[in-house]
């Protein structure tokens, strides 16, 4: 007699074992059936949380990276700045420029060069430049400062998009 028929002949005499292993495989399959649905509900649950997530990722890479770099290069007060730091290179590079050559001059004809009438004397176009890249290493524009709220919120995403809606959006 093999082993699973010594069983069967076993539990047909007794009743009671075959009644407790039946209860406690009953029990066991109530467990797996009860885990399985809780996995599925889990399952379901991160797939739902998932998805918007998902959506913010792609908004995010596909709209407000090129919306944060346009607003930034778009900003009159980086247009400003950028504007005068330009003309304050051109004077301050002018006057070097002015300067070496006057000094040249003056070394090659052993002369006094008079650089009173220059538009650059008297003037210390080096310190302007340095005061305008000061200004433009410090400069806040205010959509950064927007962002920057932003990104300290809970939900930062939702933030940015109120920043930054899609084309077309309505704000009302």
């Amino acid at each position: 007699m093999g082993r699973n028929e010594q069983r069967e002949e076993q539990l047909r005499k007794d009743p009671e074992l075959a009644h407790s292993e039946n209860t406690e495989t009953s029990r066991r399959l109530s467990e797996a059936k009860e885990k399985l649905e809780n996995s599925e509900m889990a399952r379901v649950t991160a797939e739902s949380e998932l998805e918007p997530l998902k959506d913010d990722m792609a908004w995010l890479k596909d709209r407000d990276i090129a919306c944060v770099a346009e607003s930034v290069l778009n900003s009159e007060e980086l247009d400003k700045t950028v504007a005068r730091l330009v003309v304050a290179a051109r004077r301050d590079g002018y006057a070097q420029g002015y300067a070496e050559c006057s000094h040249h001059v003056n070394s090659s004809l052993k002369v006094d060069w008079d650089n009173s009438k220059s538009a650059t004397f008297g003037v210390d176009t080096g310190a302007a430049l340095a005061a305008l890249k000061s200004e433009f290493n410090n400069l806040q524009l205010p959509v950064m400062d927007l962002i920057n709220v932003a990104l300290q919120s809970d939900d930062h995403v939702a933030q940015l998009r109120e920043i930054f809606p899609d084309e077309g959006e309505d704000l009302s």
